[in-house]
């Protein structure tokens, strides 16, 4: 009889260990699927966050891919309008060479500015557009100035084109009646304003002044 009463103690002792050992392993089980999953969702979001950052530098790729190209365009769209420019100053020059060369007697003409000119008494001049744009008028004042003994003054102010082609024409003559300036006196200064109309879509770039 004793020896039944001391076993029956050690058995439940036993039984207390083995549901022990049960819960621990549970425990230990339920907490590795828990970092499982953990580790899981941490590889779901890293390879999520890898596709749009490659996503990413493929697209800053490509527009810094546009942006070179449209720089390179707007580069070579400059030197070009550069080069057309430098073109179109040396077939001005060259046109002004020739005109000049084939007319000697030409002055470039500046409008509102003081042209010296020093033909015997035709001191300078001042050329002005006036009225309406399409009406293509020019008014020029011609200053007069005698150093020598009186004289009547006559004289042509001729307008040309960049070509040298003449393109209007403006007479001081001899007749009163027209306009004319009678007598000159010795170290006198007089001026003569005049209007010149000129024909649609011409441009005088030159003048020239011709003493009658």
């Amino acid at each position: 009889m004793e020896i039944h009463s001391t076993s029956e103690p050690r058995r439940s002792s036993h039984r207390g260990s083995s549901s022990r050992v049960r819960g621990s392993h549970h425990g230990r089980t339920r907490l590795i699927q828990i970092l499982g999953v953990a580790l899981a969702l941490s590889l779901l979001i890293n390879l999520l966050l890898a596709i749009a950052l490659g996503s990413y530098v493929r697209k800053a790729g490509l527009l810094s891919g546009v942006s070179a190209s449209l720089r390179l365009q707007l580069t070579d769209i400059t030197e070009q309008a550069d080069s057309k420019t430098e073109r179109i100053k040396t077939l001005d020059s060259e046109i002004k060479e020739l005109t000049l060369k084939r007319l000697p007697g030409l002055i470039g003409l500046i409008y509102d500015e003081v042209i010296k000119v020093d033909k015997h008494y035709v001191k300078n001049i001042v050329f002005t557009r006036t009225g309406k744009k399409s009406a293509h008028f020019y008014e020029y004042k011609v200053v007069l100035e005698n150093s020598e003994s009186a004289l009547q003054p006559a004289l042509k102010v001729i307008l040309f084109n960049r070509n040298g082609v003449q393109v209007g024409m403006s007479e001081l003559s001899k007749d009163a009646e027209h306009g004319g300036i009678l007598r000159l006196d010795q170290d006198e200064v007089r001026s003569h304003y005049a209007i010149v109309q000129l024909p649609d879509k011409v441009e005088p770039e030159y003048f020239q002044v011709i003493l009658l």
